[in-house]
């Protein structure tokens, strides 16, 4: 009789460090892995997408919190301490059918009445031994893609190595944008030719009327939005990221002696979605990217999180009037996911003052904070010590209208996914090659998408690092 598959899992703090058990461990194909794209997920974990592993029950659940969903049959458990989110199960409703089908497509009898499932980003490795399939686990579609108006991140990763044998995954319905484009030509920096105070028109408090992005988690504790960039936006000072210049080069410009705003992006014009192009002289959008740490990947459970480089000065929290008494004592919660609650005040972030209860904060290395929701779990925040006024934001959390890619705030890096060569950082085996496999994937596809399929490139000219030229779709 063939063993049962073993998957050593672990988040960033260890508290969550145990041994699971395979799910389906009796067929003799390797278990489909799929990529989510669903709202839910995104709201949840405030990734694009996300994705899980079939387990048997875990044996421990110590140490981890517990989130249920108003429909109060899938339960997601994260780390009360790190943020990381571990395990997902889906509760079987009291059905007359002798049978019921799970999320991956299995039977299962009803008296089973439960289906649990691990994070894909916290296995460390995964041990096959006298079992009858040499490889256990493989990615294998996008799933849940048509909400998100975009296709998120699934147009960029189309195939996943050929260990792997993943077909190319194809989209055709999507609808193909501009503002994806890589830089092709040497480019002048973010600053070159821009005066300072270059920004879209602004009302007295330097915001421009009516356009916020609102952002939120799914429990909807954490509710904020983010204002266009205004002349505060470029009082921080920043290094470049390790997205924009690969830290492992020990490239000199690493440090930005030019003190280049790279956050701070071109608009688009008001023209549709489909005919985008740059509104040169405006300061409108910020910078997005990937990135495949491991810091990254063990506090939020998946090996791809997203990131919008926001100044703390464009973030204002909505804190609402229940939220004040409540949230320490964990019973507040909104009546619903997609409606702001009008009796709210709208304060600037400052995480000195900001109420109890609503972020909990995490030390992940000497210096650096990540903040995630105390109450579902949700990655919100990155920050740290060298660079207080420029925060990382979750980009799961947005609610734009065009698409979950919110194209029209973002300008998304396609150069590269930032710590791409640590995918595989501290796994072993079939674990880290999936892992390399899936961000070399997504590294490719981000470097030859701009909506038309033409190749881009990274460069480590320092004038590259700014306005990539645009064209409209033909």
């Amino acid at each position: 009789m063939a063993s049962v598959p073993k998957l050593l899992i672990s988040c960033h703090c260890g508290a969550a460090m145990q041994t699971a058990r395979l799910r389906d461990h009796s067929s003799s194909k390797p278990q489909d892995i799929n990529l989510c794209h669903c709202a839910a997920c995104r709201h949840n974990t405030g990734l694009l997408c996300v994705s899980y592993a079939g387990i048997e029950r875990p044996d421990s659940i110590e140490g981890l919190k517990e989130y249920q969903s108003t429909t109060k049959t899938i339960s997601r458990f994260f780390c009360a301490t790190c943020g990381c989110h571990v395990f997902w199960k889906l509760q079987s409703p009291l059905m007359d059918k002798n049978f019921v089908q799970d999320r991956d497509g299995a039977l299962a009898t009803t008296e089973q009445k439960e289906w649990w499932a691990v994070a894909t980003g916290v296995i460390v490795e995964e041990s096959s031994e006298g079992y009858n399939c040499e490889i256990l686990m493989k990615y294998a579609k996008h799933i849940n893609t048509a909400g998100t108006g975009d296709g998120g991140l699934s147009p960029f990763i189309r195939s996943i190595g050929d260990l792997q044998g993943v077909k190319a995954i194809h989209d055709q319905d999507l609808p193909r944008s501009s503002a994806l484009q890589p830089a092709e030509k040497k480019v002048e920096s973010a600053d070159a030719g821009m005066d300072v105070d270059t920004f879209s028109h602004t009302d007295d408090n330097g915001r421009m009327e009516g356009e916020v992005l609102k952002a939120f988690c799914h429990c909807k504790t954490v509710q904020f939005q983010i204002t266009r960039p205004n002349v505060t936006s470029k009082i921080p000072r920043s290094n470049y990221p390790d997205l924009m210049v690969p830290y492992h080069t020990s490239s000199p410009q690493i440090e930005n002696p030019e003190d280049n705003k790279w956050w701070l992006r071109p608009g688009l014009s008001n023209h549709s979605m489909e005919t985008k192009t740059v509104e040169q002289g405006q300061l409108s959008r910020y910078l997005a990217g990937t990135c495949a740490c491991r810091s990254c990947r063990l506090t939020s459970g998946f090996e791809i999180q997203t990131w919008a480089f926001i100044p703390r000065s464009n973030i204002f929290f909505h804190i609402h009037e229940s939220q004040r008494s409540t949230l320490a004592s964990g019973s507040w919660r909104p009546s619903s996911q997609n409606e702001f609650d009008e009796r709210e005040d709208i304060v600037p972030l400052d995480f000195t003052t900001l109420s109890p209860g609503i972020l909990t904060s995490y030390e992940s290395s000497q210096g650096v904070r990540r903040e995630f929701c105390s109450q579902c779990g949700a990655t919100v925040f990155w920050r740290d010590r060298w660079r207080p006024e420029l925060i990382d934001v979750s980009v799961g959390l947005l609610d734009a209208a065009e698409g979950v890619r919110a194209e029209s705030w973002l300008d998304w890096w396609t150069g590269r996914v930032s710590f791409a060569e640590d995918s595989g950082n501290g796994r072993m085996g079939q674990t880290a090659e999936r892992a390399k496999s899936l961000i070399d994937s997504l590294e490719e596809g981000l470097r030859n998408y701009d909506g038309r399929g033409r190749k881009g490139r990274w460069s480590e000219d320092p004038q590259d690092f700014g306005f990539p030229e645009r064209e409209g779709l033909p």
